[in-house]
């Protein structure tokens, strides 16, 4: 993983990133538009996050585990989570892996080593911890990965989590996608230091990088992966981004923040990323066009054939609840069906 690539290996390593990026932004303007259309019930848009998440992922290994927040699209369709897999999910159609519980963007995908979004910010960081010392115990030879905004280390589990880790020296990859807004709140209203200098507390390694740059998020990644394979401790990496947009589609973000950057502009990281890869002689214009055109059109033919299949047949409900069902349940069961 580590190892120098040649060239074109490179090459292809950074466009398959791009084609990530772009099919991530793309998706989550089609959510967006939808919800806004009463075709989705809510949602949690990953837009101006998509460097930072496709960097990080870049440095990961494919046993790596993931823990996840609720704005990690481009991460999961860089890691290859099917965009069918993603689109049931948002709609809680009958293929939903979820079934149709989960709110919109609360992703789970098992079988590709992402676990379930909580609503709660932070509640994932301890899951990992636990996983990892799990892991350890076992003697595997795997990275957890831990993802959160900035607003989550204001909370007591963030502590708790980092602690831990650095105590039993844990495989475990915190990553902050500070994005400067814990919903309306500025990071700096939150916290007197930079988080990546949080580590020092706690004993382990702190890294901050530019979000904003693939290239810049890929290396630091890679930093804090060898640190955690060499058996030196967890890492914490702070990388700092944008939210191009709203918190949710319940947020209305112009009430509070004056600076919100603009899709196509010179901070927007899909036009950051193709300066550099074209600086890098690894984009054209002719295939960046190529590629936001193949991306519209999968996630318009995706999008359409998943909103074709039904909600979940109501005898679902009572899945999952116990391996045998009581009484009550077998009641209810026949009062609805």
């Amino acid at each position: 993983m580590t190892e120098v690539m040649s060239e074109q290996t490179e090459k292809e390593r950074y466009i398959r990133a791009y084609g990530a990026m772009m099919l991530s932004r793309t998706l989550d303007k089609k959510i967006m538009t939808a919800q806004r259309q009463g075709r989705v019930g809510f949602y949690t848009p990953s837009i101006g996050q998509e460097a930072a998440q496709v960097g990080m992922s870049m440095a990961m290994d494919k046993d790596d585990v993931f823990f996840q927040y609720y704005r990690d699209l481009a991460l999961m369709i860089h890691r290859g989570v099917p965009i069918e897999l993603i689109i049931n999910q948002i709609l809680g159609n009958a293929q939903d892996e979820a079934k149709g519980r989960q709110m919109p963007s609360h992703l789970l995908a098992r079988d590709y080593n992402f676990m379930s979004v909580q609503s709660p910010v932070a509640t994932n960081l301890p899951l990992a911890v636990g996983a990892a010392y799990a892991s350890k115990y076992m003697n595997e030879n795997k990275i957890f990965v831990a993802s959160f905004g900035e607003g989550s280390s204001s909370t007591p589990d963030f502590h708790a989590a980092l602690n831990m880790a650095a105590v039993f020296n844990l495989p475990v990859l915190f990553f902050c996608e500070n994005n400067g807004l814990a919903i309306s709140l500025p990071v700096e209203k939150q916290t007197k230091v930079e988080i990546w200098k949080k580590a020092d507390a706690y004993g382990m390694l702190g890294i901050k990088a530019d979000g904003n740059n693939v290239i810049e998020t890929f290396k630091a990644a890679r930093e804090a992966v060898t640190h955690i394979k060499e058996g030196k401790g967890p890492v914490l990496l702070e990388v700092r981004c944008y939210r191009m947009g709203p918190h949710s589609s319940s947020d209305d973000p112009t009430k509070y923040n004056a600076d919100i950057v603009k899709e196509g502009s010179e901070r927007d990281p899909i036009i950051v990323t193709e300066e550099l890869l074209k600086g890098l002689g690894f984009l054209n214009e002719e295939q960046i066009a190529m590629i936001r055109s193949e991306s519209n059109r999968i996630v318009n033919e995706k999008f359409e054939q998943m909103e074709k299949i039904p909600p979940p047949d109501k005898e679902t409900l009572f899945d999952d609840v116990y391996s045998e069902l009581n009484w009550i349940l077998r009641e209810q069961k026949g009062e609805i069906l």
